[in-house]
């Protein structure tokens, strides 16, 4: 029995890992997951019953320390995994695995869908890469695989809407008033751009200026201490909340990353990015699809539309992307 290593290191790999494990376990594949307590990524692989080993690790803001606590956490997992036969690693941006994977001597799968953020070991040691189509013209070689698509289709591909799912919320989600969910920005990410936390709090004011309800999903302790206290119509979940379906329930999604926004393109829920460094070339494509509105200035926050979702019928992608992932790890593996 072959055994496939995924590094998963941040929230949004949870979801985008959990169908490709979930199938790969069912082709008789053994499967070892690494993790770290970062933002809700432990939370959500208890969700889900996924089993992982942790490895902690996280530099927050400082560049050097960074670096530093990527090499101490990719020596941990070195350490944690040595004695194991693992044939393939797999991961979406995991530098810390990247490293402990190549000390290891274990073949690597990487993919990332943002061109601006650090990828000199990803291209360095990996031995494919997988990317959206939208890239191709910025990465070629041999390494390099393209997807048609956005990455998070390869679990919204199997999404079903829970109408449950608002039954347990603080506030009435049968009322007229707009559900708006916010997520901060990633102040600690390797692609912080400052001026998207002055944003936030200005649309923060703006939307809590409208009669509307809103669901936080907050990255840090801070994002929550920041808020407590502000509105009673802010609901900050205690436990991570299943994303698609709070996407899909939403009115609006405004957000400082990119999984939440493409998710709500996915999903046809209004999305708003107030992620003021670099724009991916996914993002881009977006707004020209007229399925994403760029928040870039305090003038352009006015764009944000506080208002009822007009139609929520839903528009299943296809397995394409999942398929793909799963074909480029079974012939590197085999």
């Amino acid at each position: 029995m072959k055994t496939i290593w995924f590094d998963i290191d941040n929230s949004p790999h949870v979801l985008l890992f959990r169908p490709i494990i979930e199938i790969l376990k069912s082709e008789g594949y053994n499967i070892i997951v690494t993790s770290r307590n970062f933002a809700q990524t432990l939370p959500l692989l208890e969700k889900y019953n996924i089993p992982y080993i942790r490895v902690d690790g996280h530099g927050g803001k400082n560049k050097i320390k960074k670096v530093f606590t990527t090499i101490k956490r990719a020596y941990g997992l070195y350490k944690v995994l040595k004695t194991y036969k693992i044939d393939l690693m797999v991961n979406h941006g995991a530098r810390a695995g990247i490293i402990a994977a190549r000390m290891l001597d274990i073949p690597i799968i990487s993919a990332f869908d943002y061109e601006h953020t650090e990828l000199l070991l990803i291209k360095l040691f990996s031995d494919r890469i997988i990317i959206p189509s939208v890239l191709r013209g910025l990465f070629s070689g041999s390494k390099f695989y393209y997807y048609n698509g956005l990455k998070e289709e390869i679990y919204l591909c199997d999404f079903k809407p829970d109408n449950s799912f608002l039954l347990n919320f603080p506030f009435d989600t049968n009322s007229d008033k707009p559900l708006v969910t916010i997520r901060p920005p990633a102040s600690h990410a390797n692609y912080h751009n400052k001026s998207s936390e002055i944003i936030y709090n200005y649309v923060l004011k703006y939307v809590l200026q409208n009669n509307c309800n809103v669901v936080l999903v907050p990255r840090t302790n801070v994002d929550i201490s920041a808020v407590q206290n502000l509105s009673d119509n802010i609901y900050i979940p205690s436990k991570p909340l299943d994303g698609p379906n709070l996407v899909f329930y939403s009115d609006l999604v405004i957000s400082g990353g990119g999984t939440m926004v493409r998710e709500a393109a996915v999903l046809g829920t209004p999305a708003y990015s107030i992620f003021t460094g670099k724009p991916a070339s996914i993002d881009i494509e977006l707004v020209k699809q007229g399925k994403l509105t760029f928040i870039r200035t305090l003038a352009d926050v006015t764009k944000i539309k506080i208002q009822k979702k007009r139609s929520r019928e839903l528009v299943i992608p296809n397995t394409n992307v999942r398929d793909l992932f799963i074909k480029i790890i079974l012939e590197k593996i085999n």
